[in-house]
């Protein structure tokens, strides 16, 4: 089995430009917890992913004296809108990801999804976008195996 058997090639991705307000939207519309960069000709960039929000949060954490103090939420709030007014998908993504192309054998997809704690691996093919796989791709593949076993003679 392949890369290009499990992978969803419908993926949906943004441009560097993309604001994250924007960038949230998609990934809450689509239900995915990260989405990749690509410029106009789909050459992926980049990879955001719902860490890299929650990352956006960590400096509205003071350490005071050996405690970590938070803003109050409605504090919080304004401060993230504040925060992120203007910034858009290049300024947080992550650039270095980790990548297969579409005829990588599934050992290989496991194996760097494992090895390197990867949620979401591109698919890639001549540095363009050609899908994703997520892990759950590959833990609905594993179920379907299973129930396959259990209905075979």
């Amino acid at each position: 089995m392949f890369a290009r058997e499990i992978m969803a090639s419908d993926a949906v991705a943004v441009t560097p430009d993309t604001s994250l307000a924007d960038v949230a939207s998609l990934m809450v519309e689509h239900r995915v917890d990260g989405v990749p960069v690509t410029d106009d000709a789909g050459h992926l960039l980049g990879l955001i992913t719902a860490t890299d929000f929650l990352r956006l949060l960590l400096p509205n954490r003071v350490r005071f004296l050996g405690v970590d103090l938070y803003l109050a939420p409605r504090r919080l709030h304004q401060a993230l809108l504040k925060q992120i007014a203007g910034v858009r998908a290049a300024d947080v993504m992550t650039r270095a990801v980790h990548t297969v192309e579409p005829d990588a054998p599934l050992e290989k997809v496991i194996g760097l999804m494992g090895e390197h704690s990867v949620r979401h691996l591109p698919v890639v093919e001549d540095g363009r976008l050609v899908g994703v796989i997520h892990r759950m791709d590959v833990v609905r593949l594993f179920s379907r195996w299973m129930t396959e076993e259990e209905t075979s003679p």
